[in-house]
């Protein structure tokens, strides 16, 4: 009798086990697709958004342009796309990364950024441990932050809109981790103290020293990680913007620096970086 308690047992807790990997990989794939999906809406809003913003040109085809409206369509001959166009990744190999009317080249930032929300979303999950509200919470920060960087590398623009998301993103993460007088405080003692920089660098340059939307995002990272943290973004951002103006800039004319992108990015790494903090501990 002990021998067949013994394999019944066993046999119970390897087939909770083989559920329990099968869900956890469901959940992965899940998540993975989620990122190609959140990918292929940021390629759009990175699209329109400059457009309805009026950083850029109205197109003559669709003078009113909003996120939905018209339909997704090539940025070349403006044919709007199929159903199987949409589809993330697939359908810019399968068609060979050239538009199925006019045949003239997609950007391979397309499936770049599809795939980098995919792995991101991942390493989300893995980092939550399930799809629950941490997983979703983050998705919507790394989304939101990588979103301004593309925006502020082409336009040297944040929109305050997308500031207001990382703002809240920080109000949710310290009602769970933390509280939100703390981060209050951390956030207004990060925008005071940088407002008086730039005051200052303004006086003394005689120009615009840098924006107050970066000086607003910052204090929106400072709130999501707490102003210990804050040293970290500044360096990280810096040295980062240093390094890409160095490799990207230095043959051009263009001597600014869009610090918003850099800024937004070092959010991403701190995120992650303090991940893999706590697992280590």
């Amino acid at each position: 009798p002990w021998r067949t308690y013994y394999l019944l047992n066993m046999r119970f807790w390897m087939t909770i086990k083989w559920q329990f990997e099968y869900y956890y990989f469901m959940e992965i794939l899940y998540a993975f697709l989620l990122g190609l999906i959140f990918g292929s809406f940021l390629n759009s809003l990175s699209y329109r958004m400059p457009i309805i913003l009026n950083y850029h040109d109205d197109l003559k085809e669709f003078p009113d342009m909003g996120l939905s409206f018209p339909r997704s369509f090539c940025p070349n001959c403006k044919a709007p796309l199929s159903l199987f166009s949409l589809i993330p990744v697939l359908s810019f190999f399968i068609q060979l990364g050239k538009c199925k009317s006019c045949k003239k080249s997609i950007s391979i930032s397309y499936p770049f950024f599809e795939i980098l929300l995919g792995i991101l979303f991942t390493l989300i999950l893995i980092k939550a441990g399930s799809i629950n509200y941490i997983f979703l919470l983050n998705c919507l920060f790394i989304f939101t932050l990588i979103l301004i960087a593309r925006l502020d590398e082409s336009f040297f623009k944040i929109p305050f809109s997308l500031n207001l998301i990382v703002f809240f993103t920080g109000i949710l993460n310290n009602f769970y981790f933390t509280s939100l007088g703390l981060g209050f405080v951390s956030f207004l003692i990060c925008f005071a103290v940088l407002s008086a920089i730039k005051f200052l660098a303004d006086y003394i340059l005689k120009k615009d020293s840098f924006g107050w939307g970066d000086i607003i995002l910052i204090s929106n990272l400072s709130l999501f990680f707490g102003i210990n943290n804050l040293p970290f973004i500044l360096f990280v951002s810096s040295l980062s913007g240093i390094i890409w103006y160095f490799f990207k800039k230095r043959n051009t004319l263009e001597k600014t620096i869009a610090f918003g992108s850099h800024i937004a990015l070092s959010g991403i790494w701190l995120l992650f970086i303090l991940w893999i903090k706590n697992f280590i501990r």
